[in-house]
C-alpha cells in the first residue's frame, strides 16, 4: 500500500497546469449573448489568453417551416452581424487584450464546433440561453449541443446570473473549486489560481465526505455502526490533512485560500449550498472527478452543475492521455495525493 503524503511534491503543479491560450467566446445579438463579453475579456486578461468573438448566422432555409434562402435577405443578416461584431471588437479592444471576430454560417452549434477544433481553442465561452430567450429548459438547445459536442474546457454563464444593467467589467471574489482528492480534480487548480491571483480572490477549497454505501437495506448492527463511523472519521481527518496540504501549496503561489470539509452531504446540494451561504460568484471544477467516465463529455457531478448552474462555471477538461487509470504511478504523478485509506 501507499503511505500517506503529508504535502505537494516540487513542481506538483506542472504537468496538471493546462494553459488556455485561445479563448472563443459565442455571441447572437441578444442580450444574454453579449453578456458573456465581459466573463471573456476577464478570463482572457487572467490567462494572457488571445480571444476570438464567434457569431454563428443561419440561413433561413436550415430553420423550421423554410424552403428558400432570401439572398437579399441573407445579406442583410450577415452584413448586421458583422456590424455588431466590429463593435464589440472596438468596444473591448485594448493595449493589454487582442480581440478577433469571425462570422460563421450555418447551423450555430455545429459550425461552432467544427472551428474551435480548426483554431486550436481552449475554451468557449456561452450563455446557458441566447436569441431564442427563456425556455422551459436549463439548457437551450444550442448550449447544450455545444457542452455534449464541443472539445477543450467550457465556461457556462447562466443567463439568470447575469446582472441589470449589465457590467461592462467583470470581477471575482470568492471562486468554489470541488476537490475529491484525485489528480483529475485537481486540474482545475492552475486556472482557478491564476484567477485568484489576477482579481485577488479567495478560493474556497470544498471536500465532501460520503457515508459508506451499504448493501443491505436493513439496520446496522453495533459493530458495524461502530466501523462505519470508524471510516468516516478516517476520511474526515484525512481530508482536512489534504486540504490543508493544498491551501499551503497555494499560499506559497501567493494564492489565499481557505478549506471546507462537509460530512455526509451529496457534493452536488453542498456545492449548490455553498454558493449561496459564501457568496460564490464563480465556480471551477474538473470536467472528471475521482469516478468519471472519460469517454463521456463531463462527469455526473460536473454535468449536474452545469445543467443547474446559478453561477458562472468553468469546467476544466483534461487531454485522456495525460491519465492512464490503470496505471497507479499516472494517478498520483503530479498530485497532491489524498491518503490512502485502507493503510493500517
Amino acid at each position: 500500500m501507499d503511505s500517506p503524503k503529508h504535502g505537494p511534491e516540487p513542481g506538483a503543479d506542472a504537468e496538471w497546469c493546462h494553459p488556455i491560450h485561445h479563448i472563443g467566446v459565442c455571441v447572437d445579438r441578444s442580450p444574454f449573448g453579449d453578456r458573456v463579453m465581459p466573463h471573456a475579456v476577464a478570463l482572457a486578461k487572467a490567462f494572457g489568453a488571445k480571444l476570438t468573438v464567434l457569431h454563428a448566422v443561419e440561413p433561413p432555409n436550415d430553420r423550421p417551416g423554410t424552403t428558400q434562402t432570401d439572398p437579399l435577405g441573407w445579406e442583410v443578416q450577415r452584413s448586421e452581424a458583422r456590424r455588431h461584431l466590429a463593435g464589440v471588437k472596438s468596444e473591448h479592444t485594448t493595449s493589454e487584450l487582442s480581440v478577433g471576430t469571425e462570422v460563421l454560417e450555418g447551423r450555430p452549434a455545429e459550425e461552432i464546433r467544427g472551428w474551435v477544433d480548426r483554431h486550436g481553442v481552449d475554451l468557449t465561452v456561452l450563455t446557458s440561453h441566447g436569441a431564442s430567450g427563456w425556455t422551459e429548459w436549463n439548457l437551450a438547445s444550442t448550449a447544450r449541443k455545444l457542452l455534449e459536442g464541443i472539445s477543450g474546457s467550457i465556461f457556462l454563464v447562466p443567463a439568470w446570473s447575469v446582472q441589470e444593467p449589465p457590467k461592462h467589467e467583470i470581477t471575482y471574489h470568492h471562486i468554489l473549486v470541488p476537490l475529491d482528492g484525485s489528480p483529475r480534480a485537481e486540474g482545475a487548480l492552475p486556472a482557478a489560481s491564476s484567477l485568484a491571483r489576477a482579481y485577488g480572490a479567495e478560493l474556497v477549497l470544498l471536500h465532501v465526505v460520503p457515508m459508506p454505501d451499504r448493501s443491505c437495506p436493513c439496520p446496522p448492527e453495533k459493530d458495524e455502526h461502530d466501523l462505519e463511523q470508524r471510516l468516516v472519521d478516517r476520511n474526515t481527518n484525512a481530508a482536512n490533512v489534504y486540504l490543508e496540504n493544498v491551501r499551503k501549496h497555494l499560499a506559497n503561489d501567493s494564492v489565499q485560500a481557505r478549506t471546507l470539509v462537509i460530512v455526509d452531504g451529496d457534493v452536488r446540494d453542498e456545492i449548490v449550498r455553498r454558493i449561496t451561504e459564501d457568496h460564490i460568484d464563480l465556480v471551477v471544477l474538473s470536467g472528471h472527478g475521482r469516478g468519471g467516465r472519460a469517454e463521456l463529455p463531463f462527469g455526473s457531478v460536473a454535468s449536474f452543475l452545469l445543467e443547474h448552474a446559478i453561477v458562472p462555471l468553468l469546467a476544466i477538461r483534461e487531454s485522456t492521455q495525460h491519465v492512464d487509470s490503470t496505471d497507479p504511478q499516472s494517478r498520483s504523478r503530479g498530485s497532491i495525493r489524498l491518503p490512502n485509506l485502507a493503510t493500517p
